[in-house]
């Protein structure tokens, strides 16, 4: 049985580390937008399935992502939602897998 949660509220999505990313849900007008993100549409033909992957994941998260909580600069003092600032948060690896699995 499938379960709909037709609720359209923002959520906060626990990657571990005392990070939480407060997110959008996923819909198929996301996933979409994402897929036509440049970042994806512009990698080379035969690109290997990693580096699809971490680019699609970063063009999906710069489009959900709508706040932190656990992420800072080097000295510690919490920084701005960013697409840069996501695309080096899913650079790290734990990071990474926590949001393409639990999101």
């Amino acid at each position: 049985m499938i379960r709909l949660d037709l609720s359209r509220e923002p959520r906060w999505l626990d990657l571990g580390h005392d990070v939480r990313l407060r997110v959008a849900p996923l819909t198929t007008s996301l996933m979409a937008a994402a897929r036509s993100d440049p970042s994806v549409t512009s990698l080379p033909e035969g690109a290997s399935n990693e580096i699809i992957a971490v680019t699609m994941a970063k063009a999906l998260a710069r489009l959900v992502v709508l706040d932190w909580e656990g992420v800072g600069d080097e000295a510690g003092e919490p920084v701005p939602v960013t697409p840069q600032g996501i695309d080096a948060l899913l650079d790290i690896l734990p990071l990474f897998e926590a949001f393409q699995l639990r999101y």
